[in-house]
């Protein structure tokens, strides 16, 4: 899962003003039910970046942990690798939507 993150920062390295802005890529959509946490408040960049974090992490551990009797086949194990990849390029490309907008 860590690979398209990763490119994305090598891609937007100059476009990032922060270097916490990097956690966009790995939170990218999860940020979007964040921003509605910001409507009645201002959190703490920390809590955000824990929180993105959090739901990274449950992503990349939780389907192995309930599934891992049920994923018997080959295939079933290459199914759900192919899903957290996904999640993982569908979590870099916002972020990098994410970066790229706010320079514009």
């Amino acid at each position: 899962m860590s690979p398209w993150p990763a490119l994305g920062v090598l891609l937007l390295r100059s476009q990032l003003e922060q270097p916490s802005e990097g956690f966009f890529f790995v939170g990218g959509i999860t940020l979007f039910p964040l921003m509605i946490l910001a409507i009645f408040g201002s959190a703490p960049e920390e809590v955000l970046i824990g929180i993105c974090l959090l739901v990274w992490l449950s992503v990349a551990v939780l389907p192995w942990i309930l599934f891992r009797r049920h994923l018997g086949s080959r295939w079933a194990v290459v199914g759900m690798l192919a899903l957290q990849s996904l999640f993982a390029l569908a979590q870099a490309l916002m972020g990098a939507l994410l970066v790229i907008g706010k320079s514009v």
